[in-house]
């Protein structure tokens, strides 16, 4: 009886438990679930860093945060998609646009210029560089943008105004100590200038409406700002540059081989003769020329290659008061007199022998050391004959594009004309030229010796020689020409020079034919992407073309 009444019981209990169950999760509060915001530049982890100032300078994140809105298949276009939280972490509170500038390869991944401009005036300085994956995730961004403006434009005076040029042109003079008449004005333009933004080291968290000029005085450069609603006020000058510096020795006809491993201006070289804005030779013109060539060398690599400072690159410090210059002998007597010839030494410089004195020998040997900072390509065999290619080439396109010496078409691409000895090479057509060239891969007139220290062939495996295929194939890419049954279009020197300065930056020291036929249509492909110089794709078909027709060969595999 009891275990029967135990057991009627369980049930109403076991109902009120489960009731009870029932109302104490009922009496629970509804939780609403809610989409979590998406990875961005404000809401990521992530590592910043400031200036003196406290301006954010540069802001690293923990893990790529993907483009908004999806906009991943264009780096521009994913560096725009975050341009919005970068100059919102960035601190700009003005109404600032930020606009693509330039896209580089970076890898598999990009690096993307943002420049800023308010009211479609530059901000001196204002830019940001987005360091993109390939799927346009942003990984770091470091730069400096305005973080407010201080002012307005007057109305109609966005140009600069007289008044504001002549106290640059005052003020260029008292610093350069030179009279007023003897400074340039090499460009001007309205900006938004706030020194915080430039190497000035001051702070001011405010761009100011300003004119810039970029001025020239005697070699020397500046570059002023001047406050644009107050032309009496200037607001920030410094030097930017010496467009060159240059030491010229003079051997007179002289042979001594152990002062010609000296630089000049060293202990113990040949006298110097002539140094920067110092005054012209007045008893022989050859140091005055090489003077005004190793110049226009300087001029055409700012112009055409970004390369704005040939001394700071390839000068030498020769331990005398003129510091790191350019430095050449000339009148140089070697293994004859007169010599012949002109050559590049590391350390030293280069020499010239008066027979072969011509602008585009100077660039070549201006270039040989180029070449040494930068592909460091071996001199023999292929690579030799490529980094001979490359000096004539520069040193060709110097030639063609300093204005102030007179141009015949007659002697366009012929290396050494109007020299003593005569024309050294012609790049148009190596193979009637003189030494008679090859222009075709390993075809006629190609030297098929491989120079070692064990097989010591003449001229280290044709590199004088072999040269000739890399001469006709710039030649062909820079003006066009029907050749070998193909026809090319021409790019013109803009868009070779710029094609050919990155090849030289990406060759490496042992490069051949092939891998140059190779790196010319990668750099070619990716300066498309990079906006370089307004290549093409159908210019880098032009390219294509060229190779083809020289026989270069190309071999590449799908994986």
């Amino acid at each position: 009886m009891r275990s029967t009444a135990l057991a009627r019981l369980a049930v109403p209990i076991r109902l009120a438990v489960l009731a009870g169950l029932v109302a104490a999760l009922l009496a629970v509060p509804t939780v609403t679930a809610t989409a979590q915001p998406a990875p961005s530049l404000l809401n990521s982890p992530k590592t910043i860093h400031r200036n003196s100032g406290g301006s954010v300078r540069q802001v690293v994140l923990d893990a790529p945060v993907p483009a908004p809105g999806g906009a991943s298949g264009d780096p521009g276009r994913a560096a725009i998609a975050h341009a919005g939280d970068v100059a919102q972490l960035f601190g700009s509170r003005v109404a600032a646009a930020l606009t693509v500038d330039r896209v580089s390869r970076r890898g598999t991944g990009n690096t993307v210029r943002l420049t800023q401009s308010v009211d479609a005036i530059p901000v001196y300085g204002g830019g940001v560089a987005l360091a993109l994956k390939a799927d346009g995730a942003l990984l770091s961004a470091t730069g400096a943008l305005a973080e407010q403006t201080a002012g307005a434009f007057p109305a109609g005076a966005a140009a600069p105004t007289a008044a504001a040029r002549g106290a640059a042109l005052a003020e260029a003079a008292e610093l350069a100590k030179a009279e007023a008449a003897a400074v340039r004005v090499r460009s001007e333009a309205p900006t938004w200038y706030d020194p915080g933004l430039s190497g000035s080291g001051r702070s001011e968290h405010a761009a100011r409406p300003a004119y810039r000029f970029d001025l020239a005085v005697g070699d020397g450069a500046w570059r002023v700002f001047v406050a644009a609603t107050d032309s009496r006020t200037v607001l920030d000058a410094w030097k930017t540059e010496e467009s060159v510096l240059r030491v010229i020795c003079d051997a007179d006809s002289g042979g001594d081989e152990i002062r010609l491993d000296i630089p000049c201006g060293g202990v113990g070289s040949y006298p110097v003769v002539r140094t920067e804005g110092g005054p012209p030779v007045t008893d022989e013109n050859d140091a005055n020329q090489v003077y005004d060539w190793i110049g226009d060398t300087d001029a055409f690599y700012r112009r055409y290659t970004g390369l704005d400072d040939l001394t700071r690159f390839i000068g030498i410090d020769a331990r005398d008061s003129n510091g790191t210059a350019l430095r050449a002998v000339v009148r140089v007597c070697v293994t004859t007199c007169p010599y012949q010839n002109a050559y590049w030494s590391d350390g030293v410089g280069f020499v010239i022998g008066a027979p072969v004195l011509a602008i585009d020998v100077v660039a070549h040997e201006l270039t040989h050391g180029v070449t040494e900072k930068t592909s460091g390509l071996d001199y023999l065999n292929e690579s030799g004959a490529i980094n001979e290619s490359m000096s004539d080439i520069f040193g060709e396109f110097t030639e063609l594009t300093t204005e102030r010496i007179p141009h015949d078409p007659k002697d366009r691409w012929k290396v050494g004309n109007g020299t003593e000895v005569g024309v050294i090479r012609d790049m148009r057509s190596p193979s009637t030229g003189p030494g008679h060239q090859p222009e075709i891969y390993r075809g006629p007139g190609w030297v098929p010796a491989t120079y070692s220290d064990h097989n010591r062939v003449p001229d280290r495996g044709g590199a004088h020689t072999n040269s000739g295929v890399g001469n006709k194939l710039a030649y062909l890419i820079t003006d066009g020409d029907t050749f070998n049954g193909r026809t090319i279009r021409g790019l013109g020197i803009r868009k070779a020079a710029a094609l050919y300065w990155t090849v030289q930056n990406q060759l490496y020291p042992s490069a051949d034919y092939p891998a140059l036929a190779a790196t010319l249509m990668t750099a070619c492909r990716d300066a498309v992407v990079d906006i370089l110089a307004g290549l093409t794709t159908a210019d880098c078909t032009q390219v294509q073309t060229a190779i083809a027709a020289v026989q270069i060969p190309v071999a590449a595999e799908k994986a």
